[in-house]
């Protein structure tokens, strides 16, 4: 019984975290509710934030909507700061400091919180600091403080238009186009027909800039400059460019998540798609987008596939190379079976996705691979 004991105390110990964020000079904890923001920011961040469950330091009606999906945290900074590492490694390299604990209405309080390495190595510190990020700290019935995402808080005030089954929400700063709204319906009802997808209302966030988009995902600073984004499980689209119609982004929304919510195509697929149907990004078509990428793997020896999906050669500041393949690789699977084979290559996964390939052209993945690099190749010629 005693070893037992033991070895859960140690399983414990080598998994358990005691992150005490720092304070600036203008949290003053002597005061209660300060002190009370405090202590639940403190014990959130000692609560595996970088996991999917329902926190006990979260709202809880906000937490169950975030949870519906079972893809994403509650916490929308979360998703981004524990994207490529998990909350342990982070807080070791990034070390938390709390700005400020201030009151900004009846029960609500902001948490705003700098994450910084204190000894950077020359490639880290043109990410230094990470990010700085603003919670909600707001009373519930029972008096307790619980966390909140500023979404919904801060965007309460934006106008609101709706288009038949879009929703936009926005921006002060921006206006909608109302001609490119109806460009945007009519972009989403095309689609919807062509691959027999019941189009879902869902909501278009306005924003002008990427600073814009960061504040309403919890970050007050970030180093990510993302043109648009868009989450499926919540039914929602982010862009940057004061743009009301991003086609983009609304392949990706009008496609249904996998029936697990876990089993996502591989992104050259889900990006490629997008970009074969709607270009890479705002202002650029699939076909211009291919003639440059064309030119810049015409430069290249012996490319692969594997290559482009690992990243090991891209462009330096965007996947458009990546993008472009993959749309590259539906327009060939459209070609060749039409919607059946684009939906039989979104439904692939990462353990599948090569035996698909090689039922649908029926080759092995080797010369499939050599197909698609030696279409972007000679594509102008």
């Amino acid at each position: 019984m005693k070893i037992h004991i033991l070895l859960i105390f140690i399983s414990l110990n080598i998994y358990s975290q005691n992150i005490i964020p720092e304070i600036s000079a203008r949290v003053d904890t002597s005061k209660t509710a300060t002190k009370q923001v405090y202590n639940l920011y403190k014990n959130y961040l000692n609560s595996r934030p970088d996991s999917i469950y329902q926190n006990p330091n979260w709202n809880e009606q906000e937490a169950k909507k975030y949870l519906k999906g079972k893809d994403l945290r509650i916490d929308r900074s979360a998703n981004k700061m524990f994207y490529y590492s998990n909350a342990k490694k982070y807080f070791n390299s990034y070390k938390p400091k709390i700005l400020q604990i201030d009151s900004i209405a009846t029960n609500r309080y902001q948490i705003k919180t700098i994450f910084t390495k204190e000894c950077p190595d020359a490639e880290d510190k043109g990410f230094n600091p990470d990010y700085i990020t603003k919670l909600y700290a707001v009373r519930d019935k029972e008096g307790m403080f619980k966390l909140e995402n500023v979404i919904s808080y801060d965007t309460q005030n934006w106008k609101t238009y709706k288009f038949k089954f879009i929703t936009y929400i926005v921006h002060p700063n921006c206006t909608l186009n109302m001609k490119d709204a109806q460009k945007a319906v009519a972009f989403c009802e095309k689609i919807s027909k062509q691959f027999n997808i019941q189009t879902q209302p869902f909501t278009y966030y306005l924003l002008p800039n990427s600073d814009e988009m960061g504040k309403l995902y919890n970050f007050e600073y970030w180093t990510s400059y993302l043109g648009g984004q868009t989450i499926k499980s919540l039914k929602q689209i982010f862009t940057t460019y004061g743009n009301a119609n991003f086609p983009h982004e609304f392949v990706h929304l009008l496609f249904p998540l996998p029936k697990d919510n876990v089993s996502y195509c591989p992104m050259i697929f889900n990006e490629g798609l997008a970009t074969w149907l709607a270009g890479p990004g705002m202002n650029e078509t699939f076909e211009q987008a291919l003639r440059k990428t064309s030119k810049t793997l015409g430069k290249k020896d012996k490319i692969s596939l594997e290559d482009i999906m690992t990243f090991k050669i891209r462009n330096e500041f965007d996947n458009s190379i990546l993008y472009v393949t993959g749309g590259v690789i539906c327009k060939l699977v459209y070609e060749k079976h039409g919607e059946k084979g684009i939906w039989e290559l979104y439904n692939s996964t990462d353990a599948n996705f090569k035996s698909v390939l090689e039922k649908l052209f029926g080759m092995s993945y080797e010369k499939f691979d050599k197909l698609v690099m030696d279409y972007i190749v000679n594509y102008d010629k």
